[in-house]
């Protein structure tokens, strides 16, 4: 098996994972604030990578720190912190759908800030076909306009494009040369530094007599071990193989895992306009990752070499997207 599959079978088992978090939250929510539930989940993804990789990650340069604490104030804090926040206000399944958006200011970031990308044609059509199936699985969840679920939309905005600014972040430290379980850890443990001043702002409350329930329990470590831990290293690995934009395409995914964990496990229906939604979302993820039709076009001019592959243009001698760590 090439690197490049089992990479997206990575990235689609961490999808997956990540689509049925937004419903153990819900769970969570009952017990705990949204920030401690972050704490709680950081803190065991932290020590299941230390006990992976106890060695002190060192730096080439003292200022990389500085994009070590952008990614995990912004893929890490901010993101989840919004992301929970948003789920307290309104339904599970409205979130998975407006975070899944993620890709398009993953793309618009990374082209902006690097200028090394230029869309195809493909992308463009999966990525607006996606979207349309989006729009219709929104009809339904957004037919409340009060104003509890305006404050819980516009939250989820605001982690969506905050997984656009982590992706930036840990292009960069890709680039560098910092990979693997040890630049994770790194990353959230920046990410638990930043959140600890919100957690005496909102007056959180860590709660531990609730953590002898089995149920809340298990799911917190189903977030700190598998959904974080687990997915965070895999997904880095993916997106050094595939590059954080075909990876984040894989986002589109999302609503539909979620709005079937949320139809089982939280008894939501599942109408015909949401199911159609579904179809469109998965039918864009294939025409943007060209999978029905992959085809490599290769040009040579003055400038040196074009090459149309995964979604992406990339001009110059560099054939691939640089990744993530």
């Amino acid at each position: 098996m090439s690197r490049k599959i089992l990479s997206s079978f990575l990235a689609l088992f961490c999808v997956f994972v990540w689509g049925v978090t937004f419903i153990s939250t819900k769970v969570l929510l009952r017990y705990f604030d949204p920030t401690t539930i972050l704490i709680y989940r950081l803190c065991i993804c932290l020590i299941v990578l230390f006990l992976l990789s106890p060695k002190i990650y060192r730096l080439y340069k003292k200022r990389d720190e500085l994009y070590f604490l952008g990614a995990g104030a912004f893929g890490i804090t901010f993101y989840f912190l919004f992301e929970n926040i948003a789920i307290k206000y309104t339904s599970a399944s409205s979130v998975g759908i407006i975070v899944s958006l993620a890709p398009m200011f993953t793309l618009l970031f990374c082209s902006t800030v690097f200028k090394d990308q230029k869309i195809s044609v493909n992308f463009i059509i999966g990525f607006i076909v996606a979207i349309l199936g989006i729009i219709m699985i929104s009809f339904d969840s957004l037919k409340d306009t009060s104003e509890i679920s305006i404050k819980g939309i516009v939250l989820a905005s605001c982690a969506m494009m905050c997984w656009g600014v982590y992706s930036v972040f840990v292009k960069k430290i890709n680039i560098i040369g910092y990979q693997g379980i040890g630049a994770t850890r790194k990353i959230m443990y920046y990410g638990l530094i930043c959140l600890i001043p919100f957690y005496f702002i909102m007056n959180s409350h860590l709660n531990i007599d609730a953590l002898t329930n089995a149920k809340v329990t298990l799911n917190l470590l189903f977030l700190g071990l598998v959904a974080s831990a687990m997915c965070f290293v895999l997904w880095n690995y993916a997106v050094l193989n595939l590059g954080p934009v075909k990876c984040n395409i894989y986002l589109y995914l999302s609503p539909a895992i979620t709005m079937v964990a949320s139809a089982i496990i939280l008894h939501e229906n599942i109408t015909i306009i949401i199911f159609m939604g579904l179809i469109l979302s998965v039918l864009g993820l294939i025409i943007s990752n060209d999978l029905w039709f992959k085809k490599k076009l290769k040009d040579t001019n003055i400038n040196g070499k074009i090459e149309v592959e995964d979604g992406v243009t990339n001009e110059g001698n560099t054939s691939q997207d640089e990744g993530n760590i």
